[in-house]
C-alpha cells in the first residue's frame, strides 16, 4: 500500500539527512542492505515493529518518522 511506499521514501529522506548509510541502518535492523533498499523504494513492507529502531538509529522521533513533525494543538 501507499503507506509503505511513503514510509520508505521518508526513511530514505531522513537517513540521508542524518548521514546514515543503508548498510548502517540495515545492520541496526538485523537485515541486509538489499532488504533496506527494498523498503525504501516500497518493494517490501517494513515491519511496524522495526520503526522504533529506525527512529532511534536516525535520531528522530516516531512522530517525525511518520511525518508528523508539526506541533499539535493540545
Amino acid at each position: 500500500g501507499a503507506f509503505f511506499v511513503a514510509m520508505g521514501e521518508r526513511i530514505a529522506q531522513l537517513r540521508k539527512a542524518h548521514k546514515v548509510t543503508q548498510v548502517q541502518l540495515a545492520e541496526a535492523l538485523g537485515g541486509s542492505q538489499q532488504t533496506l533498499q527494498s523498503y525504501e523504494v516500497g518493494r517490501r513492507r517494513i515491519l511496524v515493529l522495526a520503526l522504533p529502531t529506525v527512529a532511534h538509529t536516525l535520531s528522530v522521533s516516531l512522530d517525525e518518522l511518520f511525518g508528523e513533525s508539526k506541533p499539535r494543538n493540545a
